[in-house]
């Protein structure tokens, strides 16, 4: 399936079409901010407005007509154990401070979302489990080469929406499970997950059996857990080592505030603590501004004497300095 992005910038107002093949001859504009609009057809051969107004931006994505099972051996489940992830050894040699990054939210706005298969493949990219293009676009990204994760929604404090099938504290044990269950079996059947982060999840990840029984899911399938931190309370970490989970937490949140100025300067902080405790975890959406800069950012690491790493070297990298730490 191929999808034709067309965002038009305009005083008060802010509408992204969608070009896409349908079942009928002919190609279809369709106004995804409102599912209301009725269809609009374009002639065979043509192309949808073809005279753009000023600021029009096309992007092109190529995305599978459906997503096949993804195959493993017998015996065997579509997730990568964190065991099972070899440390290249030359890695284990380098000891230039380390930054892993983190995209989540992704999977819900197709052009934004394919923009981060762009970055390098050292980016891990975290997937909603309810995003129109996630499968497909997590099996893109993870026959590239990037650590796919499982942006899983929690329950935040206020009025704020995680999204459909989120894990709530007034949930049961059974419910939680079959819902973080159904989460997992339906994005590794497209390609190998390594971990998983909350979405939001202020309220679920302060409650110690919530936190309980998203580890145990995790154990159970060898996955390890990044914790977005969303609170101050967090009973993740807790959680985490009582089932024996990898896990690490987020250093700095890229992207929560408004403008370049903004995410430059969380950067220099990001930069900052990696060159101060060696290790250094940080978060981004994808932001149309967030992702431009951080294609030119992340391409000039190796200049300023920091290196790039995924999310699971980076939990390997904390607990080889755990043990040395405690052997000393």
């Amino acid at each position: 399936m191929t999808l034709l992005a067309a965002s038009f910038y305009a005083p008060r107002l802010d509408v992204t079409f969608w070009l896409t093949p349908r079942d009928l001859p002919g190609d279809y504009v369709v106004a995804v901010s409102n599912p209301d609009v009725v269809p609009v057809k374009i002639a065979d051969g043509k192309r949808a407005l073809t005279d753009a107004p000023p600021r029009m931006v096309f992007s092109q994505i190529m995305l599978p007509a459906e997503v096949p099972p993804l195959e493993v051996a017998a015996g065997k489940t579509g997730l990568v154990p964190f065991a099972s992830a070899p440390i290249d050894a030359g890695l284990a040699r380098d000891n230039r401070p380390a930054i892993a990054l983190m995209i989540d939210d992704l999977g819900v706005v197709p052009d934004r979302s394919a923009h981060a298969l762009r970055l390098p493949t050292e980016v891990t990219l975290s997937f909603l489990p309810y995003g129109p293009v996630s499968r497909p676009l997590a099996q893109a990204a993870a026959a590239k080469g990037h650590e796919i994760f499982l942006h899983v929604p929690m329950e935040p404090r206020g009025q704020a929406n995680p999204g459909p099938n989120a894990l709530m504290t007034k949930d049961s044990d059974r419910q939680l499970r079959a819902k973080l269950d159904k989460q997992i079996a339906d994005l590794a059947d497209a390609a190998p997950l390594a971990g998983i982060n909350n979405h939001m999840g202020s309220r679920a990840t302060a409650d110690r059996r919530v936190m309980d029984e998203v580890m145990r899911g995790a154990a159970e399938r060898g996955l390890v857990f990044v914790d977005s931190i969303t609170t101050r309370n967090s009973k993740a970490r807790v959680a985490a080592a009582t089932y024996d989970v990898p896990f690490i937490a987020r250093d700095v949140f890229l992207d929560h505030g408004e403008g370049e100025d903004f995410l430059l300067a969380q950067l220099d902080e990001l930069e900052r603590q990696a060159r101060t405790r060696g290790i250094a975890v940080a978060i981004a959406h994808p932001h149309s501004t967030s992702l431009e800069i951080l294609d030119v950012w992340v391409r000039g690491l190796e200049a300023k004497g920091l290196r790039l790493v995924t999310i699971r070297e980076a939990i390997d990298m904390q607990s080889r300095r755990s043990q040395l730490a405690m052997a000393q």
